[in-house]
């Protein structure tokens, strides 16, 4: 079902050794706070992050977050028509690239899905691509909005339940976060844990069950599942505030995932029929180094598992519900998945949710 997979990523990339020092002048007065973001930084597992906003550029002089050498907190407003502009042109040039590597021709698809949680606009995404790809005007189309982390994989399970129906679809599903634009800089746990980690980008993905593009799937897509844990919104969610989305990320998820949501996805997999430890390859979302340590430990998978996750997470950080994307792309550059062997891809989201995806090799 899945053909290819194309990311984009904005032009300006900051170091995390320069986000920190870029964060402790915002976050002044606080010996604790800075102690706090060069501990975070240090144990993010990441090297550098691709942002939209030209503020990592030590040389720029026209920066989001600073005016007149000043330090500035953009309102709502101006920061959704940032995101309207560069959340447009990062999916424009992710699906160019996928349709130019796939040859699927724009006028066959029949679904388009468009994701994100960190900006809206009416007429949204789906309305600019259709017109600028020249997708059918009949096209059937689906936004998943503010399900965090997790919401590829809710896509996922949407395409799944419209290819059962025994109608062959062609589907894009459009991923694109643009974190940087809710830089918070009161001095919390949670905004300097979000600051550290979040980065943006733009995954495209395109699937189908078509006969006629049988022969370039690379995977196919079987079963999806989730669970809501109990309880559990206090450990991430997402408040829009009149400056920008307000994060809630509690430094408790790790300990969450390894105790509670692991044995979970152990046991979504039994009833699936699939032993855990017959899964050759895994895409894991990449939250953080600490997310991925516990579900390391929690599944007992080695580096190698592990690697495809732990390099999208040095190169591009925590890109939100575009992640699991760009591992999955990763998965396909760098391993040799082989007809029937298993991938499972799992993500989390608000609520606290996990979603899980399973393909197999095609």
């Amino acid at each position: 079902m899945l053909i290819d997979i194309a990311t984009a990523s904005p032009p300006y990339k900051v170091s995390q050794q320069l986000a920190a020092s870029e964060l402790k002048k915002r976050m002044t007065g606080s010996n604790a706070a800075g102690r706090l973001i060069d501990m975070a930084a240090a144990h993010s597992g990441i090297d550098e992050r691709y942002i939209v906003i030209p503020d990592g550029e030590e040389t720029t002089r026209n920066k989001f977050y600073s005016s007149n050498g000043n330090y500035v907190s953009p309102d709502t407003k101006q920061r959704m028509d940032e995101y309207e502009k560069w959340s447009k042109s990062l999916s424009r040039d992710a699906v160019g690239k996928l349709l130019n590597r796939t040859g699927f021709i724009p006028d066959e698809l029949n679904k388009i899905i468009t994701i994100s949680c960190t900006g809206f606009f009416a007429p949204g995404l789906d309305y600019f691509l259709i017109n600028e790809f020249g997708f059918p005007l009949n096209i059937k189309r689906t936004n998943i909005g503010f399900m965090g982390c997790a919401a590829s994989i809710i896509g996922f399970n949407s395409i799944l339940e419209t290819m059962n129906s025994g109608q062959d679809t062609n589907v894009l599903l459009v991923s694109v976060e643009l974190c940087s634009l809710h830089l918070q800089t009161e001095p919390t746990r949670d905004n300097i844990l979000a600051n550290m980690v979040f980065a943006d980008g733009c995954g495209a993905a395109l699937l189908s069950n078509s006969n006629k593009y049988r022969e370039k799937i690379k995977l196919n897509l079987i079963y999806t599942d989730s669970i809501l844990f109990n309880d559990s919104s206090r450990y991430m969610g997402w408040k829009i505030g009149n400056y920008g989305f307000e994060m809630i990320l509690s430094s408790e998820l790790p300990k969450i995932i390894l105790n509670e949501a692991s044995p979970a996805l152990k046991k979504i997999l039994d009833e699936h029929k699939i032993n855990y430890r017959d899964i050759k390859h895994w895409a894991l979302h990449p939250g953080g180094r600490a997310i991925l340590d516990s579900l390391q430990n929690g599944l007992d998978l080695t580096d190698d598992q592990m690697s495809a996750s732990r390099t999208v997470l040095r190169k591009y950080g925590n890109l939100s519900s575009a992640s699991i994307l760009f591992v999955i792309k990763e998965l396909l550059e760098s391993r040799n998945i082989r007809k029937d062997e298993l991938c499972c891809a799992v993500a989390f989201g608000p609520g606290l949710t996990m979603e899980a995806a399973i393909f197999t090799g095609a």
